[in-house]
């Protein structure tokens, strides 16, 4: 038998958790609370008469007593339990009220850097680099080399890992020290890892086995073989999210600048607690214009956080740094607080608009192409609404990652958003609908591309602010082989050039697309800004992402954030009101 170790490169952190704790009552407790306030019972009687388990019936009224709701009394036939006052009184209510503990606890955790992924440090034990080196003079032992960039892992994996089921996350203590470089030791024998953790990903699986055939053939700790693993994050790979079952139809559409501006308007009169506005770009006498809104919904209860995006190089965001400078020293001059400007570009081109419907626990969102705080409304945009609290609370874990800023500090928002998305995760799933909705992140666009390609039957449809040179191999191409593949009518239009691509380049695309099937049109009236994408009549994508000119580094999915709907004649509905819309 072969054995060899593999040393795999991981961060151990520690750091304080303050979470509530305490399961939700189920059906079943609630029912047999109930059946107790109408008479007295042995644990037997309640589990014959609702054809329950022992075990869960003792397991309910233990937790009931705990509560105070229900007590233990002896007669001569045996224990009865009765329900109390209070039981009484729960009892009669929609749902048994629930007061969780609010606890803290300090967490040990530990991430590996190879794809990311977060461990409870009892799940992947770890050593420190003397320990492996010692052990290395007598045991063969390869090393994965440890990435130059830093994995310190995402915040939904992290609470995830770490909080069990009848625990809620709250917020993390932002202070502590920095992780600290470690290495697990993972087992291989005969070429198969042994003991590596059930949740470890396909990626680590492979770099650990493809570490193991390069082991040294003696125990030689100058014999130690770096390999390059596959460093990345496991959600910089895993970019495709969850589908949810959603309430969604072509009403949810907002096309067009008077809609976005008004859609803005709306969300801010309704928000009492929390408004989260995330633009590429601010600028000074836009949020002036919109300022009374803003401060409005501050004199009804709510907090407004405004991030700002794209690379601190560009022209654009050294003017949103500025104007986010004056746009402080105003608001201070005028004494108007609970405006929380951040001051960090989030490196993201996505466009968000969050904000509560006026209670603590029920959000909508709008996401699409309005750079709410720069824009003059006067483009045509495109933009969806969203309400279902789990694909919401999805959109809020691409907020929470991008409150963390680039270098991936926590931040009393990073909190504020964490905690709000557990707590709409915990809500009860939408279902009955018939449309289904994906939040779509770095490359999964992409995949949308293809998956357009490979479904259309009728008809592929695009729109993007600009055309550029990433646009021929991103959906040019795709459209192309569906359009030969199945006579699938391609339709592409832009609004402005961009890149090495100018008026004849462009010319000559249009031309050679036009010979295979697809036709690609400039549209100058009205000004073009939207990013969509739709196929046949029932699927759609409203994106930030301009689909002829971007190309997303893999290593920032979050830099374009968009939704994939499919719903019945949502297309149709959204290729219709363009049209309508366009002037030439």
């Amino acid at each position: 038998m072969s054995v060899v170790r593999v040393a795999v490169p991981v961060l151990h952190g520690r750091r304080r958790f303050h979470f509530d704790k305490g399961r939700p009552w189920s059906v079943i407790e609630h029912t047999l609370l109930f059946s107790l306030t109408l008479s007295s019972a042995t644990a037997n009687e309640l589990s014959e008469s609702g054809n329950i388990p022992k075990r869960v019936v003792i397991e309910a009224l233990i937790r009931l007593m705990r509560a105070g709701w229900v007590e233990m009394i002896q007669n001569a036939s045996g224990v009865l339990f009765k329900a109390t006052k209070n039981g009484i009184a729960a009892a009669a209510k929609d749902e048994l009220p629930n007061v969780p503990r609010r606890l803290s606890r300090n967490m040990n955790f530990v991430v590996d850097q190879i794809t990311g992924t977060i461990y409870r440090s009892r799940e992947l034990p770890f050593l420190h680099t003397h320990m492996v080196e010692d052990r290395a003079k007598r045991e063969r032992i390869v090393w994965l080399k440890r990435p130059s960039t830093t994995q310190v892992g995402e915040v939904r994996p992290l609470v995830e890992a770490l909080f069990m089921d009848d625990e809620k996350f709250v917020s993390m203590d932002s202070c502590g020290d920095r992780p600290a470089e470690r290495w697990s030791l993972v087992t291989v024998r005969d070429g198969e890892p042994d003991g590596l953790n059930r949740r470890a990903p396909a990626a680590l699986i492979e770099a650990v086995k493809a570490a193991a055939a390069k082991a040294p053939t003696r125990p030689e700790a100058e014999t130690i073989v770096s390999i390059q693993g596959s460093p990345g994050s496991v959600s910089a790979q895993k970019t495709s999210l969850a589908e949810h079952e959603v309430n969604i139809s072509a009403k949810d559409l907002i096309l067009g600048g008077e809609e976005h501006k008004n859609a803005f308007k709306a969300a801010l009169k309704k928000a009492r607690h929390r408004v989260v506005i995330h633009s590429t770009f601010i600028a000074e006498n836009r949020f002036n214009e919109l300022l009374p809104d803003i401060v409005s919904a501050l004199a009804r209860g709510a907090v407004v956080e405004i991030l700002w995006g794209q690379d601190g190089n560009a022209e654009g965001a050294r003017s949103t740094r500025n104007a986010v400078k004056q746009i402080k020293k105003s608001l201070d001059a005028k004494d108007i607080d609970r405006i929380n400007l951040h001051p960090f570009s989030t490196n993201s081109h996505s466009k968000i608009l969050l904000a509560d419907e006026g209670t603590p626990f029920q959000y909508s969102a709008i996401v699409g192409s309005c750079n709410w705080l720069s824009s003059q409304f006067t483009s045509f945009e495109a933009s969806i609404r969203l309400r279902d609290s789990g694909i919401v609370s999805d959109l809020i874990d691409q907020l929470v990652e991008l409150s963390r800023g680039q270098r991936g500090t926590w931040t009393k928002l990073t909190n504020d958003l964490a905690a709000l998305s557990d707590n709409l995760r915990s809500q009860k799933p939408f279902t009955g609908g018939r449309a289904r909705a994906q939040i779509v992140i770095g490359g999964r666009h992409i995949d949308l591309i293809r998956q357009a390609r490979d479904e259309s039957e009728q008809q592929i449809f695009v729109v993007s602010h600009r055309f550029g040179t990433a646009g021929k191999p991103a959906v040019l191409a795709p459209a192309l082989a569906a359009a030969k593949a199945n006579g699938v009518e391609a339709s592409v239009f832009y609004g402005t050039t961009s890149g090495v691509i100018g008026g004849n380049d462009a010319a000559d695309l249009t031309l050679e697309a036009s010979k295979g099937g697809v036709t690609i049109r400039p549209v100058r009236k009205p000004r073009i800004h939207a990013k969509m994408l739709a196929w046949d009549d029932d699927s759609i994508v409203i994106t930030s992402q301009n689909w002829l000119s971007a190309d997303p580094p893999d290593d920032h999915p979050r830099q374009e954030i968009g939704v994939y709907v499919r719903a019945t004649g949502i297309a149709k509905a959204l290729v219709d009101r363009f049209n309508l819309a366009r002037l030439d």
